[in-house]
């Protein structure tokens, strides 16, 4: 992700000892920040309990055993069955208030609790926005679902905290574990078809917008078309792009344009008839006029000045 360290929020460490079942390990003593598991086990019945709120994406595992979970949600209880394959989420922030009981006391289920930082699904998320879909978050709240991928990483993760693996494997395997949830569970749409489009554009969203406008300077470029790059609704777009640089959008683009044709004039010999076109004029006499106005002399004197 570009560089950045994401870190699993310290609340999630308090979160095992909210919880009836008896906490095996934990890969906190493995030295990993990028992501924790707790691997829990559990037998009987256990009393009503809410679990520890934490900025982190609960991912819960089961792994061995079979037990049913029932959760209390707008006023009723929901049942789910446990056995190993199957998986739970709970958002950031969210609290849950559950019970679970096994067939018998003698029969012992395990759980792993996997804590994925908050900060790394938000900003996957907002890569999936820049290619113009949204993220309805409310789905990543999951009482049950089976993925026998997850599963399989969720083994390999506790096997990996086992045997000293370096936090560097906790990292990626967040990454990926959060980008395949968002993929499976987040319900992505598309933007044009999301009632609920965002009224602001993100530094990030700013940046690939303006990323977006020098890779396509050769060509036509829609309001609609940056709207979507940016993740937001067009009618907020020109606004908030205004509030943000200074300018609108197309007096931006236009001052990219002049920009890179400065550069060519100065580094290269090609006619100003093909420079214009490389720069998004498909008429000379409109590149002229647009560079005229912003330098203060026309681009052939411009080149016989540099």
């Amino acid at each position: 992700m570009n560089g950045f360290t994401y870190r699993h929020a310290d609340s999630s460490s308090l979160c095992a000892a909210d919880k009836p079942n008896r906490l095996l390990e934990t890969s906190a003593s493995s030295g990993w920040t990028s992501l924790l598991i707790d691997h829990h086990e559990g037998a009987g019945r256990s009393e009503t309990f809410e679990t520890h709120p934490t900025e982190d994406l609960t991912l819960v595992v089961a792994t061995a055993g079979r037990h049913e979970l029932e959760s209390f949600s707008r006023g009723r209880w929901r049942l789910a069955l446990y056995q190993p394959g199957s998986a739970g989420l709970t958002p950031p922030g969210e609290r849950a208030r559950l019970r679970w009981r096994t067939p018998s006391d003698r029969q012992p289920f395990r759980t792993l609790h996997i804590y994925l930082p908050g900060p790394l699904l938000f900003a996957l998320a907002d890569e999936y926005r820049r290619i113009g879909q949204d993220m309805r978050g409310d789905l990543l709240s999951v009482l049950v679902f089976r993925d026998e991928t997850v599963a399989m990483h969720a083994n390999a993760l506790l096997a990996a905290s086992r045997d000293g693996a370096p936090d560097l494997y906790a990292a990626g395997a967040a990454q990926w574990l959060v980008t395949h949830l968002l993929s499976r569970q987040a319900g992505w749409q598309h933007v044009a078809d999301d009632p609920r489009l965002a009224a602001t554009i993100s530094d990030r969203r700013l940046s690939r917008v303006i990323e977006y406008m020098s890779a396509h300077l050769d060509r036509s470029l829609t309001l609609p078309e940056l709207a979507r790059e940016a993740g937001i609704g067009v009618h907020h777009f020109g606004r908030r792009f205004r509030e943000a640089t200074g300018m609108g959008p197309a007096a931006y683009l236009t001052v990219m344009r002049v920009g890179r044709a400065k550069v060519l004039l100065r580094t290269t010999d090609l006619a100003i008839a093909e420079i214009a076109l490389r720069c998004g004029y498909s008429r000379a006499g409109a590149f002229a006029t647009a560079f005229l106005r912003h330098v203060g002399v026309s681009p052939s004197d411009y080149r016989h000045l540099r």
